[in-house]
């Protein structure tokens, strides 16, 4: 329910731009997602055993479950979190604090300023599969050289004081449309994104180290 608020707010803050991504999401999520515990409560009746599984089966906050896995696992018994990916829920960076077996998120940034989808931003230009080839452009760029740096703080990203950041929308379409980056984007890098083709000019490289 989270994420689905997200998203309503989204499509009408960059309303009527978003409306091809909320004609292909909304069927999915009235038939589908807005019931994913009555669906798993199902299965697992059906596999058996007398559970009341709509008490027993329990839903975490994304950020939240990145915390717990961190924070558990370690010998501390207080200690600040720091999570950012590229969108769970509808934070993408989240600041947690534990002390002994209490864990409670103190700030969050949300959607769409994100860390994650800024590099994926930059995955996608360079040819490569969001969500599936961030791990080759962190590859690429040790063979790079990171010109772009401060062109990409002077026009995507302004980064606080504290650590917050919020990113210039005006270079992104993934929270508008279909596509991680538009026109103004490629401008400023010196063209189209790349074909996902087998060579690799270099170019790409000092992208994927500068970002």
């Amino acid at each position: 329910m989270l994420k689905f608020e997200g998203l309503l707010e989204t499509y009408i803050a960059f309303a009527p731009r978003f409306f091809a991504s909320f004609r292909m999401a909304m069927p999915v999520w009235l038939r589908e997602k807005l019931f994913h515990k009555n669906l798993l409560c199902d299965k697992l009746k059906a596999i058996g055993g007398a559970h009341d599984w709509a008490t027993r089966l329990l839903f975490s906050v994304h950020h939240l479950a990145h915390a717990a896995s961190a924070f558990y696992a370690t010998p501390f018994e207080e200690a600040a979190i720091l999570t950012m990916d590229g969108v769970g829920a509808w934070a993408t960076t989240s600041v947690a604090m534990g002390r002994g077996c209490d864990l409670a998120i103190t700030k969050e940034i949300h959607f769409p300023h994100s860390l994650g989808l800024l590099y994926s931003a930059f995955t996608s230009y360079t040819g490569f599969k969001v969500t599936a080839g961030e791990y080759k452009v962190m590859g690429l760029a040790r063979y790079g050289e990171p010109p772009f740096v401060q062109t990409i703080l002077d026009n995507l990203i302004d980064v606080k004081d504290d650590g917050s950041f919020r990113l210039n929308m005006e270079h992104f379409d993934y929270a508008s449309g279909l596509r991680m980056t538009n026109g103004t984007f490629h401008a400023l890098f010196g063209g189209p994104p790349r074909k996902p083709e087998p060579w690799m000019e270099q170019r790409k490289m000092d992208l994927a180290a500068s970002i």
